[in-house]
Parts: structure tokens; sequence; C-alpha cells
């Protein structure tokens, strides 16, 4: 047997990585927000494949803004 690190999210989710974790407890945050915009008019990206796309961009975009916050 082989212990290992893992992060846990606030709903509970497991992470072997600690950027995933973060990326994902930053969505849990701001997910209505991020949905609204998608789901707006200002959202040229309606497609499947392209909201996905947008969502894991806007929220890379703001743990970028966290992380180099001065």
């Amino acid at each position: 047997m082989k212990e290992i690190q893992a992060f846990q999210t606030s709903d509970g989710k497991l992470f072997d990585e600690l950027l995933q974790a973060q990326r994902h407890e930053l969505f849990l945050k701001k997910q209505v927000i991020v949905e609204e915009f998608l789901d707006g008019n200002l959202n040229p990206y309606q497609a499947m494949a392209q909201r996905s796309i947008a969502r894991s961009t806007i929220i890379n975009w703001e743990l970028w803004k966290v992380k180099n916050a001065e």
C-alpha cells in the first residue's frame, strides 16, 4: 500500500494536484456568475464544446488574477 497526497475541495471532491483543486474551488465560488455570462448575449460561444473552453478560460483567468494580485 502507498500513501498519497490529495486535495479536497469544499464540495468533497478529491484532486491529486493542487492547481486542479484551486480551479475547482474557484469555479464553485464563481459558478453562478460564470454561467450567467455564458448564457448571456455577450458570449459568442454557445456551442457545448466552445462553452466548456470559455468556462475553463474564465476560471483560469480568475485564478491567475488571484495569484498575481499585488
